[in-house]
């Protein structure tokens, strides 16, 4: 028996080195996010760090379910059924679902400005062009689009965060 949990020891000090990192690898993108919404201005809302608590317990739960498969794996000796003797101790289950994670959060933190100033860019333009119909209709003396202005005051309202 004492055979079978002999590689667990090293299996597990790689599943806390494989957390560790994902964890490194979530921090760096709250930061990330955090350090661009300061930058833009943008409010710091709970609701974003409740859903990096979501998304803490959600990799760290993939983490452990993954190691309890490879916990399995090595006490079933599959590895070793295979003939893949060099991978016997290692949890490869583990190490692929934080490689997952780890380019999920790169992603993210490349994602995150580009997104959300294309975003604001497509927005500004949308409001850009409503404005300059008004502008036109009122150069040519005529009554801008009373739908047209509805609807630019709202999104400047919604902007601004006004009710």
């Amino acid at each position: 028996m004492l055979e079978l949990l002999a590689g667990t020891k090293l299996m597990m000090m790689v599943v806390s080195i494989v957390s560790l990192i994902v964890l490194i690898a979530m921090s760096v993108d709250l930061v990330s996010g955090l350090y661009k919404a300061s930058l833009r201005g943008d409010a710091r809302r709970s609701e974003a760090l409740k859903r990096t608590g979501y998304k803490f317990c959600l990799y760290q739960g993939t983490i452990l379910i993954a190691s309890g498969i490879d916990v399995l794996i090595h006490l079933s000796r599959l590895y070793m059924w295979f003939g893949w003797e060099l991978v016997y101790n290692l949890p490869l289950v583990t190490i692929l679902v934080g490689i997952f994670w780890c380019v999920v959060e790169f992603l993210s933190v490349r994602e995150k400005a580009d997104e959300k100033t294309h975003s604001d860019i497509a927005k500004a333009e949308k409001m850009a062009k409503a404005l300059l119909k008004i502008v036109e209709a009122m150069k040519k003396g005529e009554l801008p689009d009373p739908d047209i202005v509805d609807e630019l005051g709202k999104k400047l309202d919604k902007e601004t965060n006004k009710p």
